[in-house]
């Protein structure tokens, strides 16, 4: 074997265990929840103003019954809560749920294959509610493979962090996340206030009873490794909640800013590729919707 032919292949098989090896923490800005600028840059998948959600996870009240809007927790692929879109858990009505302040988390898992969780916690009956969209989900979760045909989406590269408290006089949201896992923070710190509807809007000032944050990656990791936000949230309207459900809520969606990257699909993992082959797919894995 000639020495060019041995550099080659020293290098082909250098460029490979680097795509194989676990990648780095995941850079994530967090923004302040007194900035909106993210906003007006996120992709909107049906061009509508408000609605920047690629899929997400909601927590509301409702006392309906009988209908699919009558569910509290929900796990959305797409923009809207719809049958066949999302999927949900009856936790109780307003008098179970009004002022009770529940643990949750958002996780995006790997192993036994990639999902989104998300699970929500009693503080006193102990009591654990979980969705999972995906492969891999717990076995007390309820569970889909897809929803409305779709995997687990892998174009998003941020989260959109949204408390509400709209509309209903009398009504809170206080929202407090207590730990961002499995990738590295910098910016400003996690959201922990107390959302009423005559507290200014994050969007717009005017827009009362609605405040947030981003979290937003400047790698391309967020889909290939596993991470977990998780807080507590209470919600509380003194009304019946029968109507205007959305009005007091928390969401957090996946989002994309079409500023940064997002990751392109895994790269292959023969070791004997050729050299060329091996840098293309390395430059892939380098480049490349609700406050609502």
């Amino acid at each position: 074997m000639t020495y060019r032919r041995q550099a080659s292949l020293h290098a082909a098989l250098l460029v490979a265990l680097l795509l194989l090896a676990p990648p780095a923490g995941a850079v994530v800005l967090v923004t302040d929840p007194d900035d909106a600028t993210p906003f007006f840059r996120l992709d909107r998948p049906t061009g509508k103003f408000d609605e920047t959600g690629l899929a997400g996870f909601e927590f509301l009240i409702s006392s309906r019954q009988g209908e699919f809007r009558a569910a509290d927790q929900y796990l959305i692929a797409g923009e809207e809560t719809e049958p066949g879109q999302a999927i949900g858990l009856d936790l109780g009505d307003v008098t179970d749920l009004t002022g009770v302040s529940f643990g949750f988390r958002v996780e995006h898992n790997l192993a036994g294959g990639r999902n989104f969780t998300f699970r929500l916690d009693h503080p006193t009956t102990g009591a654990s509610s979980a969705l999972c969209w995906g492969l891999g989900c717990a076995a007390d979760a309820t569970a889909q493979a897809r929803i409305g045909g779709l995997a687990p989406i892998r174009d998003y590269n941020g989260l959109q962090v949204q408390a509400r408290a709209q509309d209903v006089p009398g009504s809170s949201a206080a929202v407090r996340l207590t730990s961002l896992t499995g990738v590295d923070r910098v910016g400003a710190d996690l959201f922990d206030e107390v959302v009423t509807p005559d507290v200014p809007g994050t969007i717009f000032a005017g827009d009362l009873g609605r405040r947030g944050q981003w979290l937003l990656a400047d790698r391309l990791d967020l889909v290939r490794q596993e991470w977990a936000l998780a807080g507590t949230v209470t919600l509380s309207r003194p009304d019946e909640a029968l109507t205007d459900v959305t009005k007091v809520r928390l969401a957090i969606d996946l989002v994309r800013d079409p500023t940064l990257a997002v990751a392109a699909e895994p790269a292959a993992t023969g070791l004997l590729l050729p050299l060329a082959g091996l840098l293309g797919r390395a430059r892939l894995r380098r480049g490349s919707p609700d406050l609502g």
